[in-house]
């Protein structure tokens, strides 16, 4: 990661996380790939730092490294996030994980366009940036997969600018973003 800078005014939490999100993620692959899984929540990390300036910038990271852990890693709870990261960042990642019921009742480009039109400012940049980095990383995924991602991810990008939010200068950057990066793969 590029942070050595910006770690340096960093409390601990953010590396905390790091070694955290490695450890729970430890044997899960990315979908695709014989990547280890806890690659992913650092490009998101690394998505925030290169697409948003804020004092919170620990706070942001720290969310992003863990969003994943409590959806996809036995025996961790909100609480225990809570209790190991503060109530901040258990706010952004409990924000940020899925309701699994509610997908299957309503299905899942329904769920997410009335999820991300009510996440906080905060937790769409980290939605936004979860998403980039997995537009990103399609390439290993089949043809099939690819197609459904790329029409649900401009489903859930049309709805949030159709005026149902207000978009920050940060959200529509990494909007775009994603955008050209979805023009630029191919059919």
């Amino acid at each position: 990661m590029s942070h050595r800078y910006i770690m340096a005014k960093f409390t601990g939490m953010f590396e905390k996380a790091l070694e955290f999100a490695i450890k729970k993620h430890k044997g899960q692959k990315r979908k695709g790939t014989d990547m280890p899984y806890y690659r992913h929540p650092i490009s998101v990390a690394e998505n925030i730092e290169e697409f948003k300036k804020s004092k919170n910038l620990e706070l942001l990271m720290t969310a992003a490294l863990l969003h994943d852990t409590v959806e996809d890693c036995p025996g961790i709870s909100m609480k225990k996030i809570a209790n190991m990261f503060g109530y901040q960042v258990a706010s952004l990642v409990d924000e940020l994980t899925s309701d699994k019921d509610e997908i299957a009742k309503v299905g899942k480009i329904e769920y997410l366009k009335k999820k991300t039109g009510g996440l906080t400012s905060y937790g769409l940049v980290i939605k936004l940036a979860d998403r980039l980095h997995n537009v990103e990383d399609m390439s290993n995924m089949t043809k099939e997969f690819q197609k459904r991602y790329k029409k649900e991810t401009l489903a859930i990008l049309d709805h949030i600018e159709s005026g149902v939010r207000k978009l920050t200068p940060t959200h529509h950057r990494l909007i775009d973003k994603i955008r050209s990066v979805l023009a630029s793969q191919k059919k």
